[in-house]
Formats: structure tokens, C-alpha cells, sequence
């Protein structure tokens, strides 16, 4: 006999409200049958909303019931998620998985702000590299669409070009700084050889006005990291990543580029370097370790006379800055379970004490942009709401079968592209914005995180075996390669050693070898035993992304624009050799979506891949002997927030080709400025 589903939720109901009262456990898995089994959204928040009130002690399990209870307003469309999420911020903060949940939600915590902090910029042209201006108007950065060195002006809301705009970025700013007076910026420059170089140029005025280049780096080094102007204006002080893997930290002379290494070491360097008052030392942190999530703070003289370890603490320091008056060094740190902004007393060089927190949660994903002189601290934060989402999915029918379902346990923030294992009961995906990587249950949600052996890495392939997994990344003495990890331990194996990888390498069908991009014109084909390499296809605009089908018989490749028919396309490149044939051919405005958007099905006949248009974008069918695509239809505004975007960001076909896994949410970046922290200071001491 079926019995009908409205009765299953009375008795599923009914249950919770008999459960016994020492039995949480039980009544919070009637409330989950309710919401995962049954789709009873109504019927869900209801049971959450009992159990918050009878178990509301158990503080573990009730925030996490009202974390659930969000998601269940969430999947209704209703507003009233944002207040759950907010109740989790304001009520359960020293719940960290439940908070970070609810943070990511929504867009940093904003109404849980300290007073007097405030967002001073918010958008898509916030970056990482620059800095505040002494008075709190000006923030430099880069313009990503020419790679010039912009300003913008809070108080106007505007922005001013400082550098010539070039095209194709031939040439681009990096990093730059203010100085103590507010009159100029300096900042690096990268020519057409990509050598770095330092350059100063006037803050204000109108338009763009000539620099002066006081310094040109050597071949030897590849990037400039981070750096600081120092208050009397006589020195630079830089990190540099050098080509045969080393990390200096230097000090440039701005009257003549005369050049000195303080401090050598391996490929790591420090996120931020900031000079004391009286520019005698400079504040810096470093991992503990290679790829180490542990940083400390140190101390080193100008001169190169002393280096003072000034926080080693096993937890995750970074250095934000001085004290207008320079007599403590401020600095985050996590080691309480929430990134805290801490004090440390300093005078001579030398730590004075002990370090106090002056506020408890200015947020996880923080750099500094500098003080103010009146002793505001400018933060850049990355906000992300990005997490995956599983559906069922019928390609025949070409749509999905139910409501996809959000990951709840265990949110990472920056999740990058899924991978679906072999069996088909996890998912691998990078998290961290790349900087550690997860392995998640599809069953339960549960999420693990694999140790960090790698400085950062792009998205995950599964081996054939479902013991490894295949990445493009970076070690940690600098080199970029293709790794083998291990799905248990984390382990790490170098496959191949290569600076111009493309973003997704992949297996075989046996393992034996793996194909990747060799940049800018070539996917080639690596014999994992002998190392032998041979290119499958050259082309003048090969896309980054490897599409090996199933079988191990063709490649899918995305191509670029072509500049003259202002068309891209998607071919079929057989492994054996022989020439590629079109499959689609797309016209502008139209065009491909980006890396992690293509899969093939597992009976190797089609590809689905996402397509771009003026409007938004589609999931196309595309067969692999031929015919027109055809579109698979996905009821978007219903189930995807923000339509078939959620597709656009990545997705992963399961190996029986009837459940999708895809991102959703955005990223997005703005300045707070921190404010009203230094009278905790003054009153302490």
C-alpha cells in the first residue's frame, strides 16, 4: 500500500512533536525528513522552529537547525532566510561552521558590524593592490580591463586613470602605495618583457601625468609581491619571487633604485610588508611552513642587523599596520576561532609584551590597505556566497527533476569547479579560493578538508581508481606543475613541472597518461611511465580547459574568438590524430562559457556545454557525430538563484549521467574602513 505523502508529513510531524525530550538527535532528524525526503519546506520550518525552542540549550545542534530552517526559506524564496541567517550572527556567534554559513549568506555580516565601521567601497573594481591615502579619500588599484593603475576618490565616487591605458596587456601596474604626505603613489610596472620595474607618479591632479621609473628589476625576478613606501620616503621595501624559486624581501633606494636584499629564503613571501613610524623596521608575515596555513609576524631592521620573531602562535597572523602613533603593530589572527584584529606593544624593534584583541570578528577573508592618519584601518574583504548545489537531471527530457539541493554541513567559502567521483558518491571541488581543497559526501553533505600541501591549486580531476586526484597548481617551493594528490592523506606527487599550464589536466581511461594545455597553441599527451609527451592539436586559439571523452577516444576543445569572423567553435579532436571537425560554430555576440563549464556524457556521444549569449546563457546538448545542438531547458528563476548563471561558474556530470552538481552564489570584494579601535589601546596602557 502507498501511503500518501501529506500523511507522511503529519507522521513525520507528529513524531517530532512526541519526541522525547532527551532525544534531540531524533527530533532533529524528523525536522530534516521533512525538508530532504519529503520537500516539505513549510511543513520543515515549522519542525526547526520547535526544535530551536525545545533544545535551544544545545547550542551546536540549534544553531544548526536555524541554519537548515534559512535554507528551507531560501529554497521558498523568501526574504525571511536573510533574518534566520542574521539571528545565527547575532545569537550564535562561537558556533564557527554556523556562522560561517550564515556570513557567506549574507555578504559578510554586515548588520553585525561593530559601531562606526562602515563599507566605504563596494564593487567589482575593488582589488588587492593598492593602498588608503593618509586623509581616507583616495584608494589606488588596478583596472583589469587594460591593466592600468586607477584612483578612486570615496568621497565623489569616482575614479581617475594614473597610467596610460595598453592594449592586450603588453604592459600592466601591480602593486603600488601612497606616500605618508599623500602627494604621490609608487607603484610596479611590467613592460612588454615583463620585467618588473618601480615607479612613482603624482596622486592628484587631472588626468594622466608622466611617471618617473626609479628602478628596473633583473631577469631573475618574476613577480613583485607586496610592498611599502616608507614614511620619510627614502626606501621601498618589496617581497620578490625570483624564477629559480626564491623569495627575497629587498629595500630600493627612491633617490637613485640602488638595490639590497634583507632577507633570502624559499619561494614563500610575505601578503604584506608595512614600515614602522620612525622607518627603522619593517612588520611582515610568513607561513611557518612551504604551504603551511600557520603565519607569524616578525620584525626586521632596515639595516639587516636584526630579525625579531614578534607572534609565533599556531594559527593563522597577518599584519595589517601600525598605530598612527607607531607604537603598536596590529595584526589578524584566528587563533580564538573568528579572525580578530590584536595589538602587540613595540618599541626599539622589539615586542613589549603581550598582544590584545581589540575586536573579536572583522572578517575572514581580510588584507590590508593601510591606516589612515587618524587611525582608520582600510580592509579589503572578499565576500562569497558561492557553494554547490545538486539536482537530478534528464538529458533526454532536458530538464531537471526536482529542486536542486544546497550543502549545508560544512561550507567552504570560494568554491571552485566540482568533480564527480567515479562511484558517484563524492564531490572534489577547490575551496579556499583555491588555496585548499574539499572532498564532499553527496549522501550526507559532510565535507572534508584535505591537508594543504599545495600553495594553491585549480580544479580537481578524479583518477580512475577514486583513490588520487589530478590539479594544476603550484608547490611549495614556487614551481607550477600538474600534482597527483591523495584523497585519504593529502599526499602529493609532481606529475609535470610547467609554467604555462592550462587550468584543468586530465586522466585516461587507464590511468596511464594525462593529457593538458601547454600554453598559448597546444594540448598535449603525457605517458605517465616513460614521460614521453607528443601534441594532440595545435591552435592559434586554443581555449585553457581539457575534455577528454569517456572513452578516451576525442577531445572536446573550445576555441577563442577569431578576429576576423568574430566566431569561436567547439571541435572534435581525435586522440589517435587526423584532423578535428566542428561541431558548433558560434557568431558574436554569442560565445563559449568559461573553464569548467563543458562535460561529456558518459556514453561518449554528446557534450554538454554552457553557451553564452547577449541575454544570459544556455546548456546545450552538442552530439558527437553532428547535427544542431539542443538546448536543455532548466526552470532557472524557480531553482537556480540568479538563472543559469549558477551553471556558468562550473559543473560536473555524475558518471551515470542523471545528477548535475553546479555552483551557485557570487563573489564579490569591498573596503571597510575599521574605526574607534584605538581608544582600547590608549585606555589598556
Amino acid at each position: 500500500m502507498t501511503i500518501p505523502r501529506y500523511l507522511i508529513s503529519f507522521f513525520v510531524a507528529a513524531s517530532l512533536g512526541a519526541a522525547p525530550s532527551d532525544n534531540p538527535d531524533a527530533a532533529l532528524g524528523a525536522a530534516r525528513h521533512l525538508e530532504e525526503a519529503e520537500g516539505n519546506y513549510p511543513a520543515a520550518i515549522e519542525a526547526y522552529k520547535k526544535f530551536v525552542a525545545q533544545y535551544g540549550k544545545n547550542r551546536p545542534l540549534a544553531a544548526k537547525a536555524l541554519i537548515r530552517m534559512a535554507e528551507c526559506h531560501q529554497k521558498l524564496g523568501n526574504a525571511e532566510a536573510r533574518v534566520v541567517y542574521e539571528r545565527v550572527l547575532r545569537e550564535y556567534s562561537d558556533q564557527k561552521e554556523a556562522v560561517s554559513v550564515a556570513r557567506a549568506r549574507v555578504g559578510g555580516g554586515e548588520t553585525v558590524r561593530a559601531k562606526g565601521d562602515r563599507a566605504v567601497w563596494t564593487g567589482p573594481k575593488v582589488d588587492v593592490f593598492g593602498r588608503v591615502s593618509p586623509d581616507g579619500r583616495f584608494i589606488t588599484f588596478i583596472d583589469w580591463n587594460n591593466g592600468s593603475l586607477m584612483v578612486h576618490d570615496v568621497v565623489e565616487n569616482q575614479d581617475r586613470v594614473l597610467t596610460e591605458a595598453v592594449r592586450n596587456f603588453s604592459q600592466n601596474a601591480g602593486y603600488s602605495a601612497i606616500s605618508s604626505d599623500g602627494k604621490d603613489v609608487v607603484y610596479v610596472w611590467s613592460d612588454e618583457n615583463n620585467r618588473q620595474a618601480f615607479r612613482i607618479a603624482p596622486l592628484r591632479g587631472s588626468g594622466f601625468l608622466e611617471p618617473r621609473q626609479f628602478f628596473l628589476a633583473n631577469d631573475g625576478v618574476r613577480f613583485i609581491d607586496s610592498f611599502d613606501w616608507s614614511p620619510d620616503r627614502k626606501w621601498i621595501a618589496a617581497a620578490m619571487r625570483r624564477k629559480d624559486g626564491t623569495g627575497q624581501i629587498a629595500l630600493i633606494a627612491v633617490a637613485d633604485g640602488s638595490f639590497q636584499i634583507l632577507k633570502s629564503m624559499d619561494w614563500i613571501v610575505p601578503e604584506r610588508i608595512f614600515f614602522s613610524l620612525d622607518s627603522k623596521y619593517i612588520a611582515y608575515d610568513l607561513p611557518a611552513t612551504g604551504a603551511s596555513e600557520q603565519r607569524d609576524l616578525y620584525l626586521l631592521a632596515i639595516d639587516g642587523s636584526r630579525e625579531t620573531p614578534a607572534v609565533v602562535h599556531p594559527a593563522q597572523e597577518a599584519v595589517l599596520g601600525w598605530s598612527p602613533d607607531g607604537t603598536h603593530l596590529l595584526f589578524s589572527s584566528d587563533r580564538t576561532g573568528s579572525v580578530g584584529l590584536w595589538a602587540l606593544p613595540v618599541a626599539d624593534g622589539k615586542p613589549q609584551g603581550t598582544p590584545e584583541l581589540l575586536r573579536s570578528d572583522i572578517g575572514s577573508s581580510i588584507l590590508s590597505l593601510g591606516l589612515t592618519a587618524s587611525g582608520s584601518l582600510y580592509l579589503y574583504k572578499s565576500i562569497t556566497s558561492r557553494d554547490i548545489k545538486v539536482g537530478k537531471i534528464d538529458l533526454t527530457a532536458g530538464r531537471l527533476l526536482e529542486p536542486p539541493s544546497n550543502f549545508v554541513q560544512g561550507f567552504l567559502p570560494g568554491s571552485g569547479n566540482p568533480s564527480w567521483s567515479p562511484d558517484g558518491k563524492h564531490l572534489a571541488y577547490a575551496a579556499c579560493s583555491g588555496d585548499c581543497l574539499a572532498v564532499r559526501s553527496v549522501d550526507t553533505g559532510q565535507v572534508r578538508k584535505l591537508p594543504r600541501t599545495l600553495l594553491y591549486l585549480k580544479a580537481p580531476r578524479w583518477a580512475p581508481d577514486g583513490n588520487s586526484l589530478l590539479v594544476a597548481g603550484r608547490d611549495a617551493k614556487g614551481r607550477d606543475g600538474i600534482f597527483q594528490l591523495g584523497v585519504q592523506t593529502g599526499s602529493v606527487s609532481p606529475l609535470v613541472y610547467n609554467t604555462h599550464l592550462g587550468a584543468d589536466p586530465r586522466w585516461s581511461p587507464d590511468a596511464s597518461k594525462i593529457y593538458y594545455v601547454n600554453r598559448p597553441s597546444a594540448i598535449v599527451e603525457r605517458d605517465l611511465a616513460s614521460g614521453a609527451e607528443r601534441e594532440v592539436i595545435r591552435h592559434p586559439r586554443l581555449w585553457r580547459e581539457v575534455n577528454l571523452s569517456p572513452d578516451g577516444r576525442h577531445l572536446a576543445v573550445q576555441t577563442g574568438i577569431d578576429p576576423a569572423s568574430k566566431t569561436s567553435s567547439l571541435l572534435l579532436v581525435p586522440i589517435a590524430g587526423g584532423e578535428p571537425r566542428e561541431l558548433v560554430r558560434l557568431a558574436e555576440p554569442d560565445g563559449w562559457g568559461p573553464n569548467g563549464t563543458t562535460a561529456w556524457t558518459p556514453d561518449s556521444r554528446a557534450i554538454l556545454k554552457m553557451k553564452r549569449t547577449a541575454s544570459g546563457t544556455e546548456l546545450l546538448l552538442v552530439s558527437a557525430t553532428g547535427g544542431p545542438p539542443r538546448k536543455i531547458g532548466i526552470d532557472s528563476d524557480r531553482w537556480i538563484q540568479g538563472g543559469v548563471g549558477g551553471l556558468d561558474r562550473g559543473f560536473s556530470l555524475s558518471p551515470d549521467g542523471r545528477g548535475i552538481a553546479f555552483l551557485t552564489g557570487k563573489n564579490a570584494a569591498e573596503v571597510w574602513a575599521i574605526e574607534n579601535f584605538l581608544p582600547a589601546i590608549k585606555s589598556s596602557h
